[in-house]
């Protein structure tokens, strides 16, 4: 069916991605199967080892990286500037040297230009397109205006710009959903298929 002239259907720039919360408040204490009480006690016990074993690695691992970093300064004034071994007396690490930056803040970046002139600032930052994001409750109060005001961009341009968005469950889904259901095996299936964050600490 033709358009009415004058009327060009609208480019939404924030596609949903096609495929692929609330915190808990503390509530009340179950007492649950003898292998679960179990389990949870194995859990806890683990978790202790795990952050202090995690503390410990944490330490080593800052010696290992302090001497592979400044071998590495070296290693790039003689033209290997790639990944490379450091040996232990039994085992080994991979240093790893990547072309790539986190982010720099406009004070770091700006401490970067004073240090070195800003030419090689020039030279060596940019902007980091990919870390741009909405503030989602302006953009959600907005969201048509935002629509509106893009639409002065070419077709294509728009229709490429955003990622597709994800979905994700309404504030409140959790409580609205008992109405939905007839039984706990029915929550329990919308709960996981809504994505509820559920988990243990």
């Amino acid at each position: 069916m033709p358009k009415p002239a004058g009327k060009t259907k609208k480019v939404d720039p924030f596609k949903t991605r096609k495929s692929r919360e609330p915190e808990a408040v503390a509530g009340d204490v179950l007492t649950p199967p003898e292998d679960v009480a179990r389990a949870v006690d194995a859990f806890r016990d683990l978790q202790e080892q795990a952050k202090h074993f995690e503390g410990e690695a944490t330490v080593q691992k800052d010696i290992v990286l302090g001497y592979g970093q400044a071998e590495y300064g070296k290693r790039v004034l003689k033209g290997m500037n790639r990944s490379f071994k450091i040996l232990g007396e039994q085992s080994m690490v991979t240093f790893v040297a990547m072309d790539t930056s986190s982010g720099l803040t406009e004070e770091e970046a700006a401490a970067f230009g004073e240090r070195w002139g800003d030419k090689v600032a020039d030279e060596l930052i940019t902007r980091d397109l990919a870390s741009i994001r909405f503030d989602p409750e302006v953009l959600e109060a907005n969201y048509e205006s935002v629509v509106e005001a893009l639409q002065v961009l070419p077709k294509d341009v728009l229709a490429k710009l955003f990622k597709p968005m994800l979905m994700k469950a309404r504030p409140g889904s959790v409580e609205k959903a008992k109405k939905h259901v007839k039984n706990a095996d029915d929550m329990h299936e919308l709960l996981q298929q809504l994505k509820i964050r559920l988990y243990i600490r």
